[in-house]
């Protein structure tokens, strides 16, 4: 398959058709631009259930949880180059009988310390930030009221180098009449999902930044 994230598609719908008929139309037309060989497609199964969210709020969620896996990253390096930094600075810290080169040592290890702790206050104060936007994003996330259909989709295409069908699975947001949709890979919604469940059921920001820590390859 392309690697292609976001698929967006726009075509008319005839109202005698059912939902799982509008959907399958919809779906197919969006994955033309998706797969590396449309011809070869074929649906195995599609399920349209009712959806009460604003489809709007997952990319920001998607984007604003990249960030934040960013930002952990660089905050876990200055950690490291802190502490990197303190050792050396106790290896040459100065005394009666220290050399000219000991003292640049010394005073050249106290500098990277000061810059990774500068660095380190400022990546903090982003994470802040970004949590304060996920949790706006997540709770916008959860309309309540119905805003159009959610489709899983399975189905079978053929490879990048044509020489095998392989199965896949994404889940596409539709809206009321079925005229647009946009479309997920179902493994990689699945770990916005548990996003969702992370801050829905955190108590703090710490809890959030638990979570990202401890499942910083998703997303």
């Amino acid at each position: 398959m392309k690697k292609l994230f976001v698929l967006f598609a726009v075509i008319m719908t005839s109202c005698t058709l059912s939902n799982e008929e509008k959907a399958e139309r919809l779906v197919k037309e969006t994955l033309k631009d998706y797969l590396y060989h449309p011809d070869s497609y074929e649906p195995l199964s599609t399920r349209v259930d009712s959806m009460f969210i604003d489809v709007t709020t997952i990319e920001p969620i998607m984007e604003t949880s990249d960030e934040i896996k960013d930002l952990i990253s660089k905050i876990n390096r200055c950690e490291r180059e802190i502490e990197s930094a303190e050792s050396s600075m106790d290896i040459w810290a100065p005394d009666g009988y220290s050399s000219q080169y000991s003292r640049g040592e010394y005073a050249r290890a106290k500098k990277e310390k000061e810059k990774a702790k500068s660095d380190l206050d400022k990546y903090t104060k982003k994470l802040s930030g970004q949590f304060v936007s996920l949790k706006e994003n997540v709770a916008k996330y959860h309309k309540g009221e119905f805003t159009g259909w959610a489709v899983s989709h399975r189905f079978r295409s053929l490879n990048g180098a044509g020489s095998m069908t392989i199965p896949g699975e994404m889940i596409f947001f539709c809206d009321k009449e079925f005229t647009t949709c946009s479309g997920y890979e179902a493994n990689k919604f699945e770990d916005f999902v548990n996003v969702l469940k992370a801050v829905d059921e955190a108590t703090s920001d710490e809890d959030i930044l638990d979570y990202f820590k401890e499942n910083s390859f998703l997303l």
